[in-house]
């Protein structure tokens, strides 16, 4: 079995070196200096020896780090000689010499080896030069013997010639009105975003590479105001990009290409405008929202890095350029906006789910348009024609790394649930399960499955494949003899759960007279009129309140693609609603808001419906980035009445108490909607625990034009100013007072439960 020595276990151990003063191989202090050498140390051997303060140095691992100080000196002291990741084992042609293997463990052979995770007392450390390369012996006190020696680094820095190429880009939708695609035409102004400076290394023509300086210039495309100064200089070797407005600087993304990070501080939501204009948005409709940053003392900058891939920069006339890919994804979840090139141009995208089927023209007058994506297929077969063991396009090698590379750098640094994980680096996460490589392979269906497969196997609900067809590539989820990469066991047991309860539902709604057509209007009475029942599976909130025309849609017409329309319809109609019971007139005083098939939906939705449940017309949601810290607060307040005025008329917390039906699918917003109600008194729970999953959905798509979605890095979260305390939703909320599923839509035994609930006037 194996042990992770290095990674789980401290292995504590010290090095007597003889007090020798000439420089050869059999001091051991000289091949402690060659190997410091080799890892920076820039001083001579004589100062080496001059720093020496005794004849015993300790050495400790401590995570993936061999440390080292002079045994005089306390804990406190250790200095890192090198990472256990840069050495590889050295195979002993007998297969008796223990060498450590590419994983971190010890090896005879291929038995991995227990024995070396017990501490021991290294006595003797000598180097040797085999071809060329400088071999580590570490001789213990019991005579065993490990060989390791340095894998070369990668160099982050490429040494390459490439050529300079002027690419057009455009904006792929509707920017100020609806984000809708239709009618788009790139002569026009309001699609073009100019040209944009590309560099390609020769013989990839596939990968365009960015200065740091173009791409603030495409994105600075979105300032809302003149006054803003932009500036791009080089400091130190590090790329440094500031936007200042009125001697504040306002965000500023550092760019550090030798040690492969990118450090992204402040905000631009202040110097850019939307992708969209969110005033034609029903989401903000006849509602008032506001948002605060909250400020811990835990802030801090973002730092992204892209060590775990084959990323490199590479300098050409004194300017550091970038994989285009990689700056594009680190920054389109701090600017909003997104960037695809379809090795023809550029295109600014706002849902890639539609870009697939929106027509573009060239010219105002054409009558034939083409496709964003099929134009990349014209591309392919024109340029491509071997074929890989699948039949399909042929994909080169560096466009196969460099397609891991962006997928790897996303999960890597914007994946929100890592931690809860405990995956400290995806790229050794996916080599676990045999996936890393295969996203390499030659074979598209090997690749497309592997990519599914990584997305999958985190099985949390909110991460996978978007698209399991194929692209220009044919890379769909598995085929031509290669089985799919199922979706997960978690999401299999919630499909079926699903269905069965939905059949129960259906049922019940059958029986009280409401067709398939009609339910989602459904609106169940209990017999003494105390109670009203109504249900809504998704957090809905159209992105079209307006025709073309430009006029608001009726409300009818809103109702049945808006959530937030939709509540107001039906607690409207609930509190006119009246049961005559012994010949009395009963109102409605509670209602049951059914949330238990609710899979989720656009989280912002929800702030409207959390202010119509209030007493006092606020909806409040927190979410916290944990790549800064930093918590927005977000407050809604509606006026669902029209009298031009947001108070408590617009709510309905004064009319009813609530409680909200939950189940194990009542997951994502319809998780955290009834965690966040709860906080008002007037709101209880029922049913059983809810499914989870606090994090808004991310969204990468990938060079080759696959898309997937996964838990960001933007938790949904409930936050006490005053105490400062945060809580989450990730593992579901537990009900005020559980049902077995048998009765769950029984609105006479859930009527008998709320009286226990709530004190009935």
């Amino acid at each position: 079995m194996k042990k992770i020595i290095g990674f789980i276990l401290l292995l504590l151990f010290s090095v007597t070196i003889a007090s020798c003063s000439n420089t050869n191989n059999e001091d051991g202090r000289y091949s402690i200096y060659l190997l410091a050498k080799e890892k920076g140390y820039t001083g001579t051997y004589e100062e080496w020896i001059e720093s020496l303060k005794g004849d015993k140095v300790v050495l400790v691992v401590v995570g993936d780090e061999l440390k080292w100080k002079y045994s005089e000196e306390d804990n406190t002291k250790y200095r890192t000689l090198i990472t256990l990741s840069s050495i590889k084992g050295k195979d002993g042609v007998d297969g008796e010499t223990p060498y450590i293997g590419d994983d971190g463990y010890w090896y005879i052979g291929d038995e991995c080896l227990d024995v070396y995770a017990q501490p021991k007392e290294v006595k003797e450390i000598t180097t040797s030069t085999v071809d060329g390369k400088t071999v580590f012996n570490f001789i213990f006190d019991d005579n065993t013997e490990i060989k390791a020696e340095l894998k070369p680094e990668k160099n982050p820095i490429r040494e390459v010639k490439s050529t300079l190429k002027e690419v057009n880009a455009y904006k792929s939708f509707k920017a100020f009105s609806a984000a809708k695609y239709y009618g788009i035409y790139l002569d026009k102004e309001e699609y073009q975003l100019g040209t944009v400076n590309l560099r390609f290394v020769d013989d990839e023509s596939l990968v365009p590479y960015i200065s740091l300086e173009e791409m603030s210039k495409l994105l600075n495309k979105n300032l809302n105001s003149t006054d803003v100064l932009s500036k791009v200089e080089e400091v130190d070797g590090n790329c440094i990009w500031t936007n200042t407005k009125a001697g504040t600087v306002e965000s500023s993304v550092v760019i550090n290409p030798h040690n492969q990070e990118i450090t992204i501080t402040g905000s631009f939501n202040k110097i850019y405008r939307n992708a969209v204009d969110n005033s034609k948005y029903s989401l903000l409709l006849e509602s008032n929202y506001t948002e605060t940053i909250i400020k811990n003392d835990d802030v801090k900058n973002a730092v992204l890095s892209y060590k775990d891939t084959d990323f490199q920069a590479f300098k050409e006339g004194g300017i550091y350029y970038y994989p285009f890919s990689l700056l594009s994804l680190a920054l389109q979840n701090f600017t909003g906006h997104n960037y695809f090139y379809n090795y023809t141009n550029i295109y600014e995208y706002h849902e890639y789910e539609n870009l697939k089927n929106v027509d573009i023209y060239k010219k105002e007058t054409d009558e034939e348009s083409y496709n964003v994506l099929e134009e990349m297929g014209k591309y392919v077969e024109t340029n491509y024609t071997l074929t890989d063991p699948a039949g399909c396009p042929l994909m080169p090698m560096y466009y196969r790394l460099h397609n891991r590379s962006e997928f790897t750098f996303v999960f890597d640094n914007f994946y929100g649930l890592a931690s809860v994980r405990n995956i400290s680096s995806m790229k050794e996460f996916y080599k676990v399960y045999g996936i890393y490589d295969a996203m390499i392979s030659d074979n598209a269906k090997i690749r497309g499955k592997a990519y599914s497969m990584a997305s999958f196997i985190l099985q949390d609900g909110h991460t996978g494949k978007a698209n399991l067809g194929a692209n220009s590539w044919g890379e769909e989820n598995g085929g031509r003899g290669i089985d799919p990469a199922y979706v997960s066991k978690l999401d299999e047991e919630r499909r079926t759960l699903r269905l069965s309860l939905k059949d129960q539902r259906t049922s019940v709604l059958t029986k009280a007279g409401f067709t398939e057509d009609n339910s989602r209007n459904a609106i169940l009475y209990s017999a003494d009129g105390l109670t009203a029942y109504f249900y809504f599976d998704e957090f809905e909130a159209t992105n079209n309140a307006y025709d073309n025309s430009g006029n608001r849609k009726t409300d009818e017409a809103l109702q049945a693609v808006d959530s937030y329309f939709f509540f107001v319809k039906q607690l409207n109609e609930i509190k006119a609603h009246t049961t005559t019971v012994d010949g009395k007139e009963v109102k409605v005083k509670n209602v049951i808001i059914d949330d238990s098939l609710n899979g989720g939906g656009i989280i912002y939705a929800m702030g409207k419906l959390l202010a119509l449940l209030s007493k006092d017309n606020n909806g409040v949601l927190y979410t916290q980035n944990e790549l800064t810290n930093e918590i927005t607060k977000n407050v809604y307040r509606v006026d669902s009445n029209k009298d031009g005025v947001f108070d408590e008329k617009d709510s309905f917390g004064n009319d009813f108490n609530f409680v909200i039906l939950t189940s194990y699918i009542s997951f994502s917003c319809g998780n955290a909607f009834p965690f966040v109600a709860s906080k008002f008194d007037h709101v209880k729970t029922i049913g059983t625990k809810s499914g989870g999953g606090e994090c808004v959905v991310g969204e990468i798509v990938l060079s080759n034009a696959m898309q997937y979605y996964h838990s960001s890095a933007e938790h949904l979260i409930i936050y006490d100013e005053t105490k400062k305390t945060i809580a989450g939703v990730e593992d579901g909320k537990d009900v005020d007072k559980t049902i077995f599923y048998h009765n769950l839509y029984n609105i006479e035994e859930l009527n008998k439960i709320i009286k226990t609930l709530f004190t009935q006037a």
